[in-house]
């Protein structure tokens, strides 16, 4: 146990970007001020805050990211509903028993012992890089919702990463869309985030727009903190006070 939590963090050390890091602050009540919209409050009182590696948490204590402003907060962190993945966990299961099976096939069967252990170790070790990836993906691939602006972290593979971010101030509407039954079950779905230069919709199957929030949890509640930030933004604008 102790050399595969070694192994994680020698791999996210080499091949995953700093997302966000928790501070070395003790861990407090999330403070609320003029920029925590009511719905961000609500979640807290309902216990969203804690633990930031859930799929959807308000206000995690603690939580920084890359090129963060100093006075800006961390309103939500999402991530991909864990259902989702249910498919690589199934998968795994099926590949870690088949090994049992090989000697239905002539051609492994025909080979040495020798052979046939040295088959096994490499199919596990495959198998453990499989695990290990697509856990790290889920983990770091994260939708950032601050009191300024959207951020979109993807992860593709290990070895590549794609950041998009945008002002609160240039969304000009945010919908939500929930297709088949496990999404209505457990309640996740995409938040599609529109600009002006793009009205885009929600009922595609493929990523509708750059800021697409793809089954995340509770997307209403999402869609609700969003909206509230916009209304937010332009009563400041108005009054003259945007950042």
């Amino acid at each position: 146990m102790r050399r595969g939590s070694i192994l994680i963090r020698m791999i996210e050390s080499r091949y995953m970007p700093e997302v966000f890091s928790k501070s070395g602050k003790s861990k407090s009540p999330p403070s609320t001020d003029l920029r925590v919209v009511s719905e961000v409050k609500r979640m807290v009182d309902e216990g969203y805050c804690e633990p930031p590696w859930r799929s959807l948490a308000a206000m995690p204590p603690g939580t920084k990211f890359e090129a963060q402003n100093d006075d800006e907060k961390v309103l939500l962190l999402m991530r991909k509903h864990p259902v989702t993945n249910l498919w690589w966990i199934g998968l795994t299961a099926v590949l870690f028993g088949l090994p049992l099976f090989w000697g239905e096939f002539p051609l492994i069967a025909s080979v040495t012992p020798m052979v046939g252990l040295a088959l096994a170790v490499f199919w596990y070790l495959g198998l453990a890089f499989f695990v290990i990836q697509n856990l790290l993906l889920w983990f770091y691939n994260v939708y950032i919702v601050t009191d300024e602006r959207i951020i979109d972290v993807d992860f593709f593979g290990l070895l590549y990463k794609n950041v998009n971010a945008m002002q609160i101030r240039k969304i000009e509407d945010v919908n939500y869309s929930q297709v088949g039954m496990f999404s209505s079950i457990f309640n996740y779905g995409n938040v599609v985030i529109q600009t002006a230069a793009e009205q885009r919709s929600a009922d595609r199957t493929e990523e509708a727009s750059a800021f697409t929030f793809e089954a995340v949890p509770n997307p209403d509640r999402v869609v609700k903190v969003i909206g509230e930030l916009m209304e937010q933004e332009e009563k400041e604008e108005y009054e003259g006070r945007t950042k």
